[in-house]
């Protein structure tokens, strides 16, 4: 036991408000040490459990704070604390819908308690129910008005919903309240390169990596709008410190490799591809990232393997199917190249290069009337598409036809059909 406890009165019940004061502090062994001491002599106490439950799950030892709370729940199956407490503890070990119900049992025997409010929010959003996740951030929020952590978890939340706006407003109140806070202030980033601000979003990066370098996802964040905004060295530097701090951090890597496969770098791409296929072999990301390189090199029977093996992996994959289907025209085997866009458009309708790339098969098949009726479909979603057309060689077999000439007009040449 600590010596600043010494000369401290032994009743029992200063036992236990110490252990309270040292789990306040932080001082978890402490607290565990004195809750069992006091528990020796009053072994049905729910605060004593309590307490050494939540010392033990600060202290990692999962298994005994889930059988501390799961006795205390029996002993009092009416507190809302030991409901939360638990909660937050079912939450931590991903046993989300088990959470959700202490939560909720939590806030029915105590309805004042805003951080139950936000917990059951976090766990909604976990499970990907983000926008009942909203309500509860505005429950705690009417009990807590300044409440930081409300404002934050609730733009974390329109962050995930793509409402950036709303998620700007919930940092910029967080962020009031705890001025340098870093997760907000890399929120607030995140929301407005969510709005195509990707300049200001950069700012707002360098200001939450200033307060917190450790954290290899701020510095994610900020490769991507580098890379975005075509500043490529200082992203790949950004993607390189995202990797240093987090080695394994897939989405840092395949970003990395994504932007060395723009500036051209295959010789450095490949071998970090067999690094992160190492760290996670059943992803679809490998495959598809070494299909794009092979295709760059001309390797076209190559590029296409890979790409059927990571459509193997991820079979919902829109993005490896388009570049499948533009595989195959390049190998001529344009029957096949459509059944990709067609399966793409099976999936969803919100694609609109599919249509686009449909035309291009059909063109190039000399279908005239088809070409002009998907390339209509595209250019409804996508205005850009019908400019595209002008320019594509795809098109040159129907160019000079009046279904073509009806849709985008004269004759040029010099640009090659999208990949994603």
């Amino acid at each position: 036991m600590d010596e600043e406890f010494e000369d401290y009165p032994e009743e029992e019940e200063d036992r236990l408000e110490l252990a309270q004061m040292a789990l306040d502090r932080g001082e978890d062994e402490t607290a565990l040490d004195l809750a069992e001491e006091y528990l020796e002599s009053h072994p049905l106490n729910v605060d004593a459990i309590n307490i050494c439950a939540v010392a033990a799950a600060n202290l990692e030892d999962v298994e005994k704070a889930m059988a501390l709370y799961q006795m205390a729940l029996r002993l009092d199956p009416k507190n809302g604390v030991i409901h939360h407490n638990y909660g937050v503890l079912l939450d931590r070990v991903q046993e989300y819908e088990d959470a959700l119900l202490h939560f909720s049992r939590s806030v029915e025997l105590q309805p004042d308690f805003p951080e139950a409010y936000v917990n059951m929010g976090n766990v909604l959003d976990e499970l990907g129910r983000t926008e009942e996740a909203l309500p509860m951030y505005d429950e705690a929020l009417r009990r807590m008005p300044e409440s930081p952590d409300a404002h934050y978890n609730k733009g974390y939340a329109f962050n995930r919903l793509g409402r950036h706006e709303e998620a700007m407003e919930s940092f910029n109140r967080a962020l009031e309240m705890v001025p340098n806070d870093a997760a907000s202030l890399n929120g607030l980033g995140f929301a407005l390169a969510g709005l195509g601000r990707d300049e200001e979003a950069v700012s707002w990066y360098g200001r939450a990596i200033s307060k917190a370098p450790e954290m290899g996802t701020y510095r994610y964040n900020r490769g991507l709008s580098l890379f975005r905004l075509d500043r490529l060295d200082e992203a790949l530097e950004d993607f390189n410190a995202a990797l240093e701090l987090d080695p394994r951090s897939l989405d840092a890597g395949i970003e990395k490799v994504n932007l060395l496969v723009e500036m051209d770098r295959f010789d450095e791409a490949l071998p970090l591809l067999e690094e992160l296929e190492g760290l996670e072999p059943a992803s679809p990301e490998p495959p598809f990232y070494r299909g794009a390189i092979l295709a760059r090199k001309g390797d076209l029977t190559g590029a296409l393997a890979q790409l059927e093996e990571s459509l193997r992996r991820d079979p919902d994959s829109v993005y490896t199917l388009n570049n499948m289907g533009n595989i195959l025209m390049d190998l001529g085997r344009l029957d096949e190249a459509l059944a990709c866009f067609d399966a793409i458009l099976q999936r969803t309708e919100s694609y609109p290069l599919a249509r686009y790339n449909r035309a291009c098969v059909f063109a190039l098949q000399g279908k005239a009337e088809a070409a002009a009726r998907e390339l209509a479909a595209a250019a409804a979603q996508e205005g850009h598409f019908l400019e595209d057309a002008r320019l594509d060689p795809d098109f040159d077999l129907v160019r000079n036809s009046v279904a073509f000439r009806r849709m985008v007009g004269g004759k040029k040449a010099g640009v090659k059909r999208k990949l994603t």
